[in-house]
């Protein structure tokens, strides 16, 4: 019997790859399989791949066209042959070769459907971080044992945690289509539909921290503002405040951050559209209500920043020296075309 069907989309993951395959191939829960999507990569990952599965049966690749991470998961999980399933990034690898065996003791023992621990950051010099140094997971480092998802209210770390794939092919529970953010929302959902959980006080997974692979597109903050419209509404539909607050945080500074890097490309109109929308999702009064009076009323820094730069370009306009300036060049176009006459 498959304990647990470990899924990897790969898509250009030579340099990495097979340090995250040794990680999970060396866990002391044998009973397990890996599920290598090899998403329509250019480089070597596929040979690698191929390489891997000639030395060990529990490697299956799966080979087809690009079509985006999320996609890649969800042919994972149909895949899958496991009682659980976990989810790996090509670059990351587990904590310890323990990591697979006592998340599935703790799922068994305590009866869930969802069992995980602790997130360790790599940096690319070697260093390794604890997950409680993060001012975004502070406040959850005390949490362990069996928790109450309306208790912890929470939408990253998706990695860290096993989950029962009976319960996600029956509710239905997949990753959204979307180019980035798809992992929170299915996350959410994921928990949701478990109701609770059992987190492991101990480090499970290593999440290598990569600065500059991201590259935000516009296609990209589009559909980050549609996972941020899907965490909204389903933390409103549930009751989850917090979760509420966090969202709009997230589109308060990622999002902004975001917007910010696309305002002057060919899609503005769209983008603000989706960035209006995306705002009046969020329910400024229910947080107010609620203790967070910091986010009322809501205005994201993207809106903040489009007014400051309207009121120094409308300075710039108004300034003596500039219109003089214009009024010179102005002058000097119109001498250039009576001579050219």
């Amino acid at each position: 019997m498959i304990k647990i069907s470990v899924i990897v989309p790969i898509y250009n993951m030579e340099r990495y790859l097979g340090e995250c395959l040794d990680s999970i191939l060396c866990q002391s829960l044998s009973e397990l399989e890996v599920i290598a999507i090899n998403d329509g990569s250019t480089d070597d990952s596929l040979s690698i791949l191929q390489n891997y599965e000639s030395m060990d049966s529990r490697i299956r690749i799966i080979n087809k066209k690009n079509a985006g991470v999320g996609a890649a998961r969800n042919d994972g999980i149909r895949a899958a042959k496991g009682e659980f399933v976990a989810f790996m990034d090509p670059d990351d690898k587990y904590a310890g070769s323990e990591a697979l065996q006592k998340c599935y003791e703790a799922a068994k023992k305590e009866n869930v459907l969802i069992a995980g621990g602790r997130l360790l950051y790599l940096h690319e010099d070697g260093t390794i971080e604890n997950e409680k140094n993060k001012d975004t997971a502070a406040d959850l480092f005390n949490y362990k044992g069996l928790i109450e998802y309306k208790n912890y209210q929470y939408d990253y770390g998706y990695t860290k945690f096993i989950y029962q794939r009976k319960m996600l092919i029956d509710n239905n529970v997949f990753f959204p289509l979307y180019s980035r953010f798809q992992d929170p929302p299915f996350f959410v959902k994921a928990m949701i539909t478990s109701g609770k959980f059992y987190l492991i006080d101990e480090p499970i997974y290593m999440y290598r921290q990569i600065f500059g692979k991201t590259k935000y597109s516009i296609e990209k903050t589009l559909d980050f503002l549609k996972a941020i419209i899907d965490n909204l509404r389903i933390s409103k539909e549930n009751n989850l405040v917090k979760l509420h607050y966090i969202t709009a945080n997230r589109l308060d500074h990622e999002g902004s951050f975001m917007v910010i890097n696309n305002l002057y490309g060919d899609k503005q109109s769209e983008l603000m559209f989706n960035l209006i929308k995306t705002t009046s999702m969020v329910d400024a009064e229910w947080l107010r209500d609620n203790g967070y009076s910091n986010m009322y009323p809501f205005v994201p820094e993207a809106f903040k920043y489009m007014l400051s730069t309207t009121g120094k370009y409308e300075k710039l306009r108004s300034n003596a020296f500039i219109m003089m300036a214009n009024r010179i060049v102005k002058a000097l176009r119109k001498s250039f075309n009576g001579q050219a006459d």
